[in-house]
């Protein structure tokens, strides 16, 4: 199934913990002047223009980057968020995940986007072009062939973000197996991988997202899991939150990630919350 199209939900609360996390893990990789390589599996369109007709018909982003707009912020990733956000957000865009690795990358570092849907492929080959910058690699390709494919970097540093759309309950235990995968040749890869949290109303996908972050757990990797909920997990609530899973994380990403999104709650509604959490903190 290639339904999905990121853009009905562009900006929403599920992107900002989601980016959040993923620049937090760029800027510990930037530390070291060795270069690196990043992977997005589900790279979607790359930027998205916040007033065409599918962003415009949910508009998720109020409730997400939008709802920061007028912050000014004490945590020093959200603020770099924030920043990168504003310079796109001035052109009533939103900057995806590859637009974020894109610019936040240094000139020597590499990264590789996989986009399989012919449509979201077609507009990140464009959006990527705009940005005119180097090293960018972008792939019509299944997102954990392409992991396969494409791992380990040489140097052997790095990270993936897994992204996918859920829409299908069999995409959690594809999930579980490409990380698998990428842990039989690249033990030392990053992964963040974002889940929905779902209520009872999805049916079958209800606690799929739980089960799986039990099956990565048991993997052994060190790991913790960062959400944001904003609403309360009623039957009929739908996604009321979503959360990332960090495998392999970056020292201190927990606390500047736990700041970050505690200060970003306070503006996404009465009801909303986060919560960071160790799964295994030791490998």
């Amino acid at each position: 199934m290639l339904s999905y199209q990121h853009a009905f939900h562009a900006g929403n609360h599920a992107d900002v913990v989601k980016h959040l996390c993923w620049m937090g893990v760029l800027n510990s990789l930037k530390k070291k002047d060795k270069p690196f390589t990043l992977y997005d599996s589900h790279a979607g369109a790359g930027t998205y223009n916040l007033k065409d007709d599918m962003s415009a018909k949910n508009q998720e982003f109020l409730t997400g980057i939008s709802a920061l707009a007028n912050v000014t912020p004490s945590a020093d990733l959200l603020r770099e968020y924030l920043a990168l956000c504003n310079t796109f957000m001035s052109e009533n865009c939103y900057p995806g995940s590859p637009a974020i690795s894109a610019v936040e990358k240094r000139s020597d570092d590499v990264l590789h986007l996989m986009e399989l849907h012919p449509a979201e492929y077609s507009k990140l080959e464009q959006n990527i072009k705009a940005l005119r910058i180097k090293n960018v690699r972008v792939h019509k390709r299944d997102g954990y062939e392409g992991l396969r494919a494409l791992t380990p970097p040489k140097p052997n540093r790095g990270a993936i973000l897994i992204d996918p759309p859920y829409e299908r309950a069999s995409e959690y235990n594809d999930v579980l197996k490409g990380v698998k995968d990428v842990f039989k040749r690249w033990q030392q890869a990053q992964i963040v991988v974002w889940y929905p949290l779902l209520s009872a109303r999805a049916g079958a996908k209800h606690g799929a997202s739980e089960k799986m972050l039990e099956q990565l757990t048991e993997l052994g990797r060190p790991c913790f899991k960062a959400e944001i909920c904003i609403a309360e997990n009623e039957h009929d609530a739908g996604m009321y939150g979503s959360g990332v899973l960090v495998i392999n994380p970056p020292w201190q990403l927990d606390q500047q990630l736990s700041c970050a999104l505690l200060e970003a709650v306070k503006h996404m509604g009465p009801v909303a919350s986060t919560n960071l959490t160790w799964l295994n903190k030791d490998a």
